[in-house]
Parts: C-alpha cells; sequence; structure tokens
C-alpha cells in the first residue's frame, strides 16, 4: 500500500549520484522526482506533438465542424503559422475556457457556466505579461501544472515504494491515451496536481493547506466538490502517522477521532458557493452551473444506469446493424462504424477504470480508492443522452487513483517493456481523432 512517510528511495538511479544545480535547490530526491517527470512528459509531448502536427500538414486545420466547438476560432488567434504549432493542444473545449477567459460568464451565453472559473481566470491573469496571448498562456499553464502533478505523485510513490516504481507510475500517468489532455487548453492537468496534493497534505495531518486545495479544486471543476468524501474518508479511516489512532479499522468504527481540524475540511465547498455568487452578480443566475448542464444533453441517472445506457449504445447499435431490432437513428454528422467503434471504446474505458479500483483495493490508500469511485461514479450518473458515456476517459484521467492502480500493476512482471509502446501508440491515435476534429475522446 502507498504510505507516504517512510523513504524507501534511493537518491541514485542506475547505481549514479545525482548531480547538479538541480539537486542543490530541490535536494536530491526532489531532484530524481523533477527529472522523471520531465523524461516522461517530454516523450509523450513529443508523440502527440509530432502526431498532432501531422495531421494538420497533411489534411489541413481541419475546423471545427460546428460553430458551437469552436465559435470564433479560438485555437487560431493569428491565422498564421503559429497556430498550427499551437494547435495539439488547443482543440474542442479548449475554445470555451478561452472564450471565458476573454469574455467573462454572461447572461447571452449560459452554457459557459458549465466550465467552472478557476482555470480560464489563471489564462487571464498569465496572459497578461504575455501580451495577451491566451492559447500561450492556457498551454503553459497545462504544462507546468502536468509536470507539477507527475514530480508529486513520483515523490509520493518514490516515498511509499521505491523510485523504480515510481517512476513507471508516472510513465503510466503520462503515456495512457487520455493524458493527451495533460497538455491541452483543459483542466485535467491543474485538477490533478490540485487533488493529488490535498490528498497528501491530509494524509500527513496538514488539514489546513488540504481544506485549501479543496477549495481550490472546487473551483476548476464540477466534481471538485466531492472531493470532501476521501478527505473525510482520510480523517476516520487513513493510516496517517499522528493522531488518536484506534487499533480496529472498520467503516464503523473509525481509526481516529474527530478533532477541532476536521473543520477545514468544511473549506471545500466554499469554492462552489463562491462560483455561484459569481455567476448572479455576473448572469443574474447563481444556479447556472446546474442549469447549464442540460446544454449538454446530460441528465441525472445513477452509476449503473450510466453503465447499462452505455452498454445499449453498443448493444443496440449492433442489433440495429444485424437487422434485430432498431434503434434511435444517428444524427446526420454521426457515421455509424464511427459512432459505434467510439461507443465500445468507451464501454471499454469503463471496464478498464473498474478493474483498476479492483485491482488496487489492497494497494492504495482508503482515501485514494474512495476518490477514485467518486471520480468514476460521477460521470456515469451524468450520462448524455445522445453519448451515454461522453469524456468518460478524460474523467477518468483526472482520477489519478487509477493510473496509480495501473502503474503498480505494469511495474510487476516488468509489463511496462510492451505496455509503454503500446500506450504510446493509442496515446498518437488519439492525438489524431482531437487534433482532426474527429472526437473529443
Amino acid at each position: 500500500m502507498i504510505l507516504p512517510g517512510v523513504s524507501q528511495s534511493s537518491v541514485t538511479t542506475a547505481g549514479r549520484p545525482l548531480t547538479g544545480a538541480l539537486a542543490e535547490v530541490l535536494g536530491a530526491e526532489w531532484a530524481v522526482s523533477v527529472r522523471e517527470a520531465v523524461r516522461a512528459f517530454v516523450l509523450s509531448r513529443a508523440v502527440v506533438w509530432v502526431v498532432g502536427l501531422l495531421v494538420i500538414a497533411l489534411f489541413g486545420w481541419a475546423d471545427s465542424r460546428g460553430a458551437r466547438l469552436d465559435p470564433v476560432w479560438a485555437c487560431r488567434p493569428t491565422g498564421g503559422g503559429v497556430d498550427a504549432l499551437l494547435a495539439p493542444g488547443c482543440r474542442w473545449d479548449s475554445t470555451w475556457y478561452l472564450e471565458i477567459a476573454q469574455g467573462g460568464y454572461t447572461p447571452t451565453d449560459p452554457a459557459r457556466s458549465a466550465f467552472f472559473p478557476l482555470y480560464p481566470l489563471l489564462i487571464s491573469v498569465v496572459s497578461a505579461p504575455l501580451g495577451g496571448a491566451m492559447v500561450a498562456a492556457g498551454l503553459l499553464i497545462s504544462w507546468t501544472a502536468a509536470l507539477g502533478f507527475l514530480a508529486l505523485l513520483h515523490r509520493v510513490v518514490a516515498e511509499a515504494r521505491d523510485v523504480a516504481t515510481a517512476t513507471t507510475v508516472v510513465k503510466v500517468a503520462a503515456y495512457v491515451p487520455p493524458a493527451i489532455f495533460l497538455s491541452a487548453i483543459y483542466t485535467e492537468a491543474l485538477f490533478l496536481l490540485l487533488s493529488l496534493g490535498a490528498l497528501v497534505a491530509a494524509r500527513r495531518d496538514r488539514w489546513a493547506l488540504a481544506g485549501v486545495l479543496g477549495l481550490v479544486a472546487a473551483s476548476c471543476r464540477s466534481i471538485g466538490v466531492l472531493i470532501v468524501l476521501p478527505l473525510l474518508v482520510e480523517y476516520l479511516w487513513g493510516r496517517r502517522s499522528t493522531g488518536d489512532t484506534r487499533l480496529v479499522a472498520r467503516w464503523w468504527h473509525p481509526r481516529h477521532a474527530l478533532r477541532r481540524d476536521v473543520l477545514w475540511i468544511g473549506l471545500v465547498p466554499l469554492g462552489v458557493l463562491a462560483y455561484m455568487a459569481y455567476l448572479g452578480v455576473a448572469t443574474g443566475n447563481p444556479m447556472g452551473l446546474f442549469a447549464a448542464q442540460g446544454d449538454w444533453q446530460r441528465h441525472f441517472l445513477t452509476p449503473i444506469g450510466g453503465i447499462l445506457e452505455g452498454t445499449w449504445a453498443v448493444v443496440g447499435r449492433l442489433g440495429d446493424f444485424a437487422g434485430v431490432w432498431h434503434v434511435a437513428p444517428l444524427l446526420p454528422e454521426q457515421a455509424p462504424t464511427i459512432t459505434l467503434a467510439r461507443d465500445v471504446v468507451l464501454l471499454a474505458c469503463v471496464a478498464v477504470a473498474l478493474w483498476a479500483l479492483w485491482w488496487g483495493r489492497r494497494r492504495v490508500p482508503v482515501s485514494w480508492l474512495a476518490w477514485g469511485a467518486v471520480s468514476v461514479a460521477y460521470p456515469l450518473s451524468v450520462p448524455s443522452t445522445v453519448q451515454p458515456l461522453m469524456s468518460l476517459p478524460r474523467f477518468s484521467m483526472a482520477c489519478f487513483p487509477l493510473v496509480v492502480a495501473l502503474g503498480l500493476w505494469a511495474h510487476q512482471g516488468r509489463r511496462m517493456r510492451w505496455l509503454a509502446p503500446l500506450m504510446l501508440t493509442l496515446q498518437a491515435g488519439w492525438s489524431v481523432i482531437f487534433v482532426a476534429w474527429i472526437w473529443a475522446p
């Protein structure tokens, strides 16, 4: 089990002591983590960018197929070659964040309220010293947050296991196909850094920091407020190094007694409440973040119901092709084979996520397992009527316990030898469909 606290890591890699300015500034152990994070990120981003640029070179810019996706060509601010160089990181929902960063939330476009404010606010702030270059600012924020997340993840796993295991976990986190969003103008990288930081702080009994990071995470994504649940699990049942511990830890018999510092967890919902208050001032509708979900054809169900809808999307279409029964016709722009392939991939991602949770149930902290379950159950509970499992691979990417479990599995039996090239190949394929506006995986 990953238990930060007692370091089993070494300050050497492959028998060579770490030297140089990085080790002097950060310390030897953090220098190892930063270096491995940079290596994994650079290699995977090279795949994403080379493939993305090849798509543009071979097929042209491949503009969005609808004004709703890129209403004012936000990903083409200059209309020149620089836009193409940045294109692998600016597609689909990127345009919404850029529009909000530039124009804020308005009552004339209520769909914007579905996108939480932290990331576009940071884009607006960072773009100021860059001469208003919002695309560059968004990429800079995502890349920095991604490196921070990978480095922190490496350090936490190295403290609990060893450097080799941590390096494998970080490679998996950077190589899995949905990790294309780590370097895109999306909230994934920032949210991963904030959520991991909050749970690591909680595990080290730094509840004020955990509460503040949870508050900030709740202003970053709609699921952010639910980080309250794993924080409470960590507080009551986590194997922390200090506090009032008990020998028996069952769900009805917590390991830790309540103390006054549990109140820091109450900071988390303030992130959503602050956003609602701002929406009330800016748009006149403080409940707009909930109403906006209807603009994306989402409806509340249950996790089981979401899985059943995703399964029917595949089985129903196969039966329709075979003439066994008839299902609702596709939209005019939907190709039957591509739509079926997409739904099969989405259902497979659900299966992998559930397997990773099950496999990691005795290998990751209980609070991480709880966060993994919440992060999978949440998108399954709000399926889209058009595409039941829409964006589920990306939502799963923002759930770090899943990639940790997959990384621990990959490290056993040296599975990473064949898994790494497979993941990078799939990541290249996802880059093609992302950059070509075929599908936002």
